[in-house]
């Protein structure tokens, strides 16, 4: 139960926030507290990116603000993902911003974090020959902190519900991401371990596959700029090569500072928020990106602040629901529905 105190912070807060729908291109078509579409739901999850927390208070008002709507769910949220450039630089300071955003609330069974191009730029990282050799026991930590999971890596795997999900991580300090062979041999490994025919399973990675969701032009390429600008980079290939060898894989990324789009407003947009590749049997690799949390700038898609999707998993399909969480408003224009290969 909120205190009284913090159901009129949110109020006010809410009211400011909502000023942004108001006053730009996205439309919510209905508000209410996050609760399953369809009856019989198996696992349901929120999904953001790129939060870019700094020392501003202002940002982690922001995230609460999500953090309530989760936290108020007509049913309960099997896990919140973040997925990437949680902080702004990485520093000890922005990281105990995501601890203080947490106090106090509870969104959802399991939090998951993965960590962006961002948040490698954290402290001690020119101090070692490779730079995530300093920043990674600080990523180690901090998931610890928020999240109570004990990991040794930038990447692991856990669950969401009953449903396998693997977190990939960058190994560099790069904006692209570097996935080394050690990993991609973990991540090899790891779909073969945890996939199961007929149901889903969820990879997240804060870079997208490279020349997806409008890359590399979205991204601001000219002829001078490598042809993976924007995305994972030169082990883009290796990882989708692993994720074509089976079904009903749901790729989620951030990175892009996008809003959301479909395939109406992709001439406009030169962007759509999910998009489809083809795995080795002829089935479909479903690719969402996230939109970007805060630190909206890019201009891509429809945009505003506090925006993400709501997962809902089902026997024999995932809805991708969008959602402007900061004023708990529905944007089904956004919404895709995606049917599972079932065994």
């Amino acid at each position: 139960m909120l205190s009284f105190f913090v159901k009129i912070m949110r109020f006010f807060l809410v009211a400011i926030m909502s000023m942004s729908v108001i006053f730009s291109p996205l439309t919510g078509d209905k508000q209410g507290v996050i609760g399953d579409k369809n009856e019989n739901c198996l696992a349901s999850f929120a999904a953001i990116a790129d939060t870019h927390l700094t020392e501003s208070s202002s940002r982690v008002g922001m995230l609460q603000l999500g953090l309530i709507d989760m936290q108020e769910a007509a049913s309960r949220l099997d896990a919140l993902v973040i997925n990437g450039d949680i902080t702004e630089l990485g520093y000890y300071e922005h990281w105990d911003n995501l601890v203080l955003a947490f106090d106090g609330y509870d969104p959802a069974d399991k939090v998951i974090l993965t960590a962006g191009n961002h948040d490698t730029w954290g402290p001690n990282r020119d101090d070692f020959e490779n730079p995530v050799d300093g920043v990674k026991p600080t990523f180690i930590k901090y998931v610890k902190d928020v999240t109570g999971m004990e990991i040794t890596e930038m990447y692991y795997s856990t669950t969401i519900g009953e449903y396998p999900a693997i977190i990939l991580g960058s190994e560099d300090d790069g904006v692209d991401a570097y996935i080394s062979d050690t990993q991609l041999n973990w991540f090899s490994a790891k779909m073969e371990e945890l996939y199961v025919e007929g149901k889903p399973i969820f990879i997240f990675l804060h870079q997208p596959i490279n020349e997806t969701h409008g890359l590399p032009y979205i991204w601001g390429f000219n002829k001078e700029d490598p042809i993976e600008t924007g995305g994972i980079g030169e082990q883009s290939d290796a990882v989708l090569e692993i994720i074509k060898n089976y079904n009903n894989v749901f790729y989620f990324s951030g990175h892009l500072h996008a809003g959301f789009s479909v395939d109406a407003e992709k001439e406009r947009a030169k962007y759509t928020s999910v998009e489809y590749l083809e795995n080795n049997a002829g089935n479909k690799i479903t690719l969402v990106n996230i939109p970007c949390y805060q630190y909206i700038g890019a201009g891509r898609g429809v945009s505003t602040n506090t925006c993400g999707f709501v997962v809902e998993v089902y026997e024999n399909e995932v809805l991708l629901r969008a959602r402007h969480f900061s004023s708990g408003t529905w944007c089904s224009k956004y919404d895709t529905t995606v049917e599972l290969d079932v065994a």
